[in-house]
């Protein structure tokens, strides 16, 4: 269970408190507990690192996995070790499931005479196939690519972030990631329940026309 970016980190001051103000405010739903436990852990596979969370924290037990103090590094561990636990680790995206995804995106966008470059990631937004049709200009494939990491790190459609983009963390998350993170229309999350185990992002046309492709790839999985 890894994670392209830096994530957050729960350690021992939250032991005891167990304070629920940063599940409150997560964006991603990457903060949970158990009965048994005594405190909250953040899900690195998910968390995208948005900040929120420490900024809330009343005990001052958040840290970015690179900035926690040497006494408190276990917690690293400790915070994925519990999703390993409680939810396993799920399967990307078949790459032969990928192409055939692709390829009804490509259909799909033959059918509305336009062309689109569609890009499928695994569960962490990584790259696992991409297609560009001859027509789809060379930046299609980047903002595919970004759709689907933006789809899969957020958990939902991007459609769903447009009433997000304007508040600063938003923002804040575009820069750190170098404008990866993107609310446009095109990305949707691949689901093998009760996991996310990728998405696919789709650029070319307008929003609403990478959306449906975005659908047709989707269907075909």
């Amino acid at each position: 269970m890894t994670s392209q970016f830096s994530t957050y980190v729960i350690a021992e001051p939250c032991v005891g408190v167990k304070d629920a103000t940063c599940l409150e405010v997560c964006p991603v739903d990457c903060i949970e507990s158990a009965d048994d436990e005594n405190q909250y852990f953040v899900d690195p596979a998910i968390c995208i690192a948005c900040e929120q969370c420490k900024l809330v924290c009343p005990v001052e037990a958040i840290w970015l996995d690179v900035d926690v103090p040497s006494h408190f590094r276990t917690y690293i561990e400790k915070n994925a070790d519990f999703y390993r636990k409680t939810k396993g680790v799920p399967m990307p995206v078949p790459i032969e499931k990928a192409l055939t995804m692709i390829q009804a995106g490509h259909s799909k966008a033959l059918e509305m005479d336009i062309a689109v470059s569609v890009a499928v990631v695994d569960e962490g937004g990584r790259l696992v196939a991409f297609g560009r049709m001859d027509r789809a200009r060379p930046m299609s494939v980047d903002i595919a690519v970004n759709k689907a990491y933006t789809s899969a790190s957020f958990q939902v459609p991007t459609t769903q972030l447009q009433a997000q983009s304007g508040q600063s963390w938003f923002q804040s998350m575009i820069v750190s990631t170098q404008g990866k993170i993107m609310a446009a229309g095109g990305g949707l999350p691949v689901l093998d329940s009760p996991n996310i185990i990728g998405a696919v992002g789709v650029s070319g046309g307008t929003e609403e026309q990478d959306q449906e492709c975005a659908r047709a790839a989707l269907a075909a999985y």
